[in-house]
């Protein structure tokens, strides 16, 4: 079974195009992160003491979903979240956890996509990735920020809300996002092309 996903790997490479685009529009997406960031800023003191800020997070887990919707082949979903995460780590306060952050968030989209062939194109799947994504990056926020020091019981309802965020806009809006520039023409060079068909 390893070897059939190593092939499955080795005959699905990313292409020097979809990784300069991934390279591209994952910057810019690390950038619109950063001014988010403004506004979670605001609003998040108000919902940290009830254990729901996890709410507000669903927009961090855009970039592997996407990405890996769009491109399909092994390695666009962890990249795509990694640079946006380098990319608002470099501006803003977050710096090097960021980063830890963009990757412990893509690698299980990663992972899932990897386990379906890519062949991701169901809501439910996306919704999945959101889920994944959002388990992996509550690590970083329960070991590096301290979280863990918290009650279980705020933990479980933090991660919940972050759960259903990820899953609603990082999954679910991802692909809608993404089946939009797909309809528009934009993306015909990419796998999700054939989608629209």
């Amino acid at each position: 079974m390893f070897n059939a996903y190593k092939d499955f790997i080795m005959s699905n490479r990313l292409t020097l195009s979809e990784t300069i685009f991934i390279c591209i529009l994952a910057s810019s997406l690390g950038i619109a992160w950063w001014a988010y960031s403004f506004a979670y800023n605001i609003i998040s003191p108000v919902l940290k003491p009830l254990g729901i800020s996890g709410l507000l997070e669903g927009f961090w887990h855009m970039g592997g979903i996407f990405f890996g919707y769009i491109i399909r082949k092994p390695g666009s979903a962890l990249l795509g979240e990694t640079i946006a995460a380098t990319v608002e780590g470099l501006i803003s306060q977050w710096g090097i956890s960021a980063v830890i952050s963009g990757a412990c968030q893509g690698l299980p989209v990663e992972i899932l996509f990897l386990i379906c062939r890519y062949k991701v194109s169901s809501k439910s799947i996306c919704a999945l990735g959101g889920v994944v994504s959002a388990i992996g990056g509550y690590l970083v926020t329960y070991y590096w920020f301290g979280y863990g020091e918290l009650s279980l019981k705020y933990n479980l309802l933090n991660l919940g809300c972050n759960i259903i965020s990820a899953a609603i806009i990082g999954g679910l809006l991802s692909r809608y996002l993404a089946n939009q520039l797909a309809k528009a023409g934009v993306l015909n060079q990419y796998r999700i092309s054939h989608d629209q068909d």
